[in-house]
């Protein structure tokens, strides 16, 4: 191989790779994170791809004993933000076991839904110890930084923990590096700035400010999970199908891929044409609805993945956006069109924790992190109403489980109350302070500002029992109370919804907000339009805009492409029957906007089976995508059979 040849396949000059294991001059493969060798503070050392609560994913490769890279990854790193969750009276400590569960989890249904992306290496199951990333003068062999895996590992020993007066680890949510076999007096290092301290306990700048170190790897020593990396973003590739070209502006585009078939669709994209990338060449009939093939083939994808992973956890996501998925471009050669290989996998794990409230088969769960604004959630994700109230008691009865309480809850400003909500309050009984949670009932609420409840059922002392019968028919008056809504699985689809929105309603140069605004509007006039018994959903839809030009525009194809077409003209080139059914299940994607909903309500899914949302969507969009392949690439017995009808009727003539 030349000098040129070899440069394409070690990482760029301000880059070098740096292994995140113990090797040797004879280990032939090597797992290694990608470091920059002039960070600023801002960038830090290494190239985050991206960040959930508990987890940072980084760039890294395997490569080969002369640093040639045979294969870009995302090395995923376990960290300790989240200490606890709190939720109106509950609270739960979150624990190292809880993190370990958590991560073990997703390492397995990634193995088993995406095992041609995932590498098992060991430190998935077993924590590594923190790599010292050091200044090397002249790099052993050029590409390589130079690593050091430390003999400090996490001590998982509780009766060692205890023994030095340390929290334990299984219990508690922090984490101690020790030397298990040196001779000298106990040290441990911690982990975290608020983690006790004592006598026998020393920070981690004694790995940092060791001489020759440029950084540490993985300092929490957490659990590491790797998986293959495509620099393909969903938001470009949508790009590339409307026309715009792959611009190179961040690391993790095709200047890591010199001699790939990104950096060919890179190029491609400056000047698209027909082959290799897709089957017709701009202008010609069947383009546009190539695109709308390709674009319904992503949202399939999307929607499978996400069915996929709350299937495995039983827990949704609560944080889709296009952010969330990547694209994978299998190499196809050039006598078949690349983008119809195109694969979208779902590479961001979800924010959802179960509360886990006893004697209740309804599963409710809140996000960790942060919930930042962002159209592809749900309005309130994360929010709720709270406020002083009257408690009107009106049964209590005792159960096998517990103690029921059946009452009112009369609040001083309105409630916007949605089935499955969620009711924490408390009560000033005695000395008590009860804290009850509760199912309310909207189509029993006599007003605005009331909400009827049912408890679920508490294990109290006879005593409290006993003198909350005797309370039946008082009323509680300053109860403080806190309402939640119900996030499940539809609200995953409800975000799904909004990107099948930006796929086939709008571009990169349309302003989002604005379209969703529309289309959601027009979501809950379908919903509300009286539908004719046995009607299929599409003719209903055409019949609803034919009536409102602009409502018309508003589903016209013509955002497919970055092109100068009018809705009119967009309409004369898709196939309008296909193009309305693509519309009737996007519309139908928004939980509660109508009877044409696959979700009545946030709340509408069976709480042993969150997945089942998603069943309906992806029946019908398969159907429909099925169809229109095969109209974009009809078999000979199909070509042969429409020219011989074509030759009767000319014989005829």
């Amino acid at each position: 191989m030349d000098k040129d040849k070899r440069s394409q396949l070690l990482p760029p000059e301000d880059h070098a790779l740096a292994p995140i294991h113990a090797y040797d001059a004879g280990t032939p493969l090597r797992l290694c994170v990608l470091v920059q060798l002039k960070a600023t503070p801002a960038s830090g050392p290494f190239v985050l791809l991206r960040e959930l609560p508990g987890a940072r994913a980084y760039l890294g490769a395997v490569c080969d004993a002369e640093a040639r890279i045979q294969e870009w990854v995302e090395v995923w790193v376990q960290t300790l933000e989240m200490k606890d969750v709190a939720f109106s009276g509950y609270q739960e400590k979150l624990s190292n076991h809880v993190f370990d569960q958590r991560w073990r989890a997703e390492c397995q249904a990634a193995k088993d839904n995406l095992p041609e992306l995932y590498f098992a290496t060991g430190m998935e199951e077993n924590n590594p110890s923190p790599v010292l990333i050091k200044v090397a003068a002249t790099p052993v062999v050029k590409g390589f930084a130079a690593s050091e895996t430390v003999k400090w590992r996490v001590c998982k020993d509780d009766a060692v923990l205890d023994s030095f007066g340390l929290p334990p680890y299984s219990v508690s949510p922090y984490r101690y590096l020790h030397e298990p076999d040196s001779a000298s007096a106990k040290t441990f290092l911690t982990t975290s700035a608020d983690a006790p301290v004592n006598s026998h306990v020393q920070n981690l700048e004694r790995l940092t400010n060791a001489p020759g170190v440029r950084a540490v790897f993985n300092p929490h020593a957490g659990l590491v999970r790797v998986v293959r990396f495509s620099p393909l973003e969903l938001e470009v590739l949508l790009q590339i199908l409307e026309g715009r070209a792959w611009k190179d502006g961040s690391p993790d585009l095709p200047r890591f891929f010199p001699r790939s078939n990104y950096a060919q669709l890179q190029a491609w994209s400056a000047s698209p044409k027909a082959l290799p990338f897709l089957l017709h060449r701009p202008g010609a009939a069947d383009r546009l609805n190539e695109i709308l093939f390709l674009k319904l083939s992503v949202l399939l994808d999307m929607l499978k993945q996400v069915r996929a992973y709350v299937r495995d956890h039983q827990l949704p996501l609560l944080n889709l956006s296009p952010a969330s998925f990547r694209v994978s471009l299998p190499e196809t050669g050039d006598q078949f069109p690349g983008l119809w290989s195109a694969h979208t996998s779902l590479v961001k794990n979800g924010q959802a924790y179960p509360l886990k409230i006893k004697s209740t088969e309804q599963k409710y769960f809140i996000r960790l992190g942060r919930v930042e604004p962002s159209p592809y959630l749900p309005e309130g994700l994360g929010a709720h109403s709270f406020g002083i109230g009257s408690i009107r008691v009106r049964n209590v009865t005792t159960e096998t489980d517990g103690v029921v309480l059946e009452g009112t809850l009369v609040a001083e400003d309105y409630l916007g109350l949605d089935p499955h909500d969620l009711l924490w309050f408390k009560l000033p009984l005695a000395e008590e302070k009860l804290e009850m949670f509760a199912h309310v009932y909207v189509s029993e609420s006599a007003g605005p500002r009331e909400a009827r409840f049912r408890t679920v059922p508490t294990q109290l002392s006879e005593p409290i029992a006993a003198a909350l019968k005797r309370a039946a028919g008082t009323v509680f008056a300053r109860s403080p109370y806190e309402i939640w809504p119900l996030l499940s699985s539809p609200c995953d689809l409800f975000s799904l919804g909004v990107m099948a929105v930006r796929i086939l309603l709008a571009n990169s140069s349309s302003n989002l907000p604005v379209v969703l605004d529309e289309v959601l509007g027009l979501a809950r006039r379908f919903g509300k339009a009286e539908k004719d018994k046995g009607a299929a959903p599409a003719p209903d839809l055409k019949s609803l805009v034919e009536k409102d030009a602009k409502l018309l525009d508003l589903i016209s194809p013509n955002a497919l492409v970055e092109a100068d077409l009018t809705p009119a003209a967009a309409r004369q080139q898709i196939h309008l029957g296909l193009w309305l059914e693509a519309m009737t299940l996007t519309l139908r994607l928004f939980p509660g906007t109508g009877t044409q909903s696959y979700c009545k309500d946030f709340g509408d899914v069976p709480p042993l089976a969150l997945e089942t949302v998603f069943h309906q969507p992806i029946e019908e969009l398969e159907s429909i995508i099925i169809r229109l392949r095969s109209l974009l690439a009809p078999g000979m017995a199909a070509n042969a059979e429409i020219a011989g009808v074509l030759l009767d009727q000319l014989a005829a003539l």
